[in-house]
Order: C-alpha cells, then sequence, then structure tokens
C-alpha cells in the first residue's frame, strides 16, 4: 500500500480508478481497526459484566434491609418518646417550699408535692420514705 501511494503522489498513475482504489484500501485499513476496537470493546463490555446475583445473595440484601428499615422505624419511635419526655419536663415548673423541718418541692403543672431535704430522723420514718422524690 505503501508503494501505492507513494506512486500515486508521484503522478505516475493518476487514473480515477487508480484513485479510488487507493482511498478505498487506505480507508479499509483506517476504518478496520476502529471496527474492531468497537466489536472488542462490546464483547467485552457483555461478556465481563456478570449482571445477574445469586437468589441467595439477593435475598440476604433483602432481608438486611427490611431488618435496617425495621430498626431505623424502631430508633425513630424511641427518639420520639425521648422527646416528649423532655418536653414534658421542660413543662414542669417547680416551686421549692420550707415546712418546719422539711423542704418541699411542688409541681406547678400538676400540682404535686414530693420531699427535697428532711433530718436524718425524718428519712427513716415510713411516711416521709413514700414522699420523698425520685
Amino acid at each position: 500500500m505503501q508503494r501505492l501511494q507513494t506512486a500515486a503522489l508521484d503522478g505516475a498513475t493518476t487514473s480515477p480508478q487508480f484513485r479510488y482504489m487507493i482511498a478505498m484500501t487506505s480507508m479499509k485499513f483506517c476504518i478496520r481497526p476502529a471496527a474492531e476496537l468497537v466489536l472488542l470493546t462490546v464483547l467485552l463490555v457483555t461478556t465481563a459484566c456478570d449482571g445477574y446475583i445469586q437468589k441467595e445473595k439477593y435475598d440476604a440484601a433483602q432481608k438486611e434491609i427490611s431488618d435496617l428499615r425495621r430498626q431505623y422505624t424502631e430508633s425513630q419511635e424511641s427518639l420520639r418518646k425521648a422527646q416528649e419526655q423532655v418536653a414534658e419536663c421542660q413543662a414542669h415548673k417547680y416551686q421549692i417550699f420550707h415546712q418546719s423541718h422539711r423542704t418541699w418541692r411542688l409541681d406547678t403543672v400538676n400540682g404535686t408535692t414530693c420531699i427535697l431535704l428532711t433530718t436524718d430522723e425524718d428519712w427513716k420514718k415510713p411516711g416521709t420514705q413514700s414522699q420523698a422524690c425520685n
């Protein structure tokens, strides 16, 4: 081919058929590697990538996903409960007052009272223990 192109460039043979033959030959050598490259790429992509997974692996992955979703739902529920408890605790306003030898705590939201401080002898009484703040 190199010889044909050199001869054509020298002007030795300049017939249209000869030029066409040289053009087709050069195109054949240019297009053929590109076509082979495309064909090779298609073959590698379709055969090298295994798009299927085993059913056991798929089922295991689906089970793990459902377990994670369940855990997520449970954690959201526990978070919601904790936030409600925090809101409830923040809503309570306490007042402390003294009456003889006891210090009481009054919850102004629901009206409950409990003993915060008292003497050691008073703590030993069962009635005092039941009124202690937890």
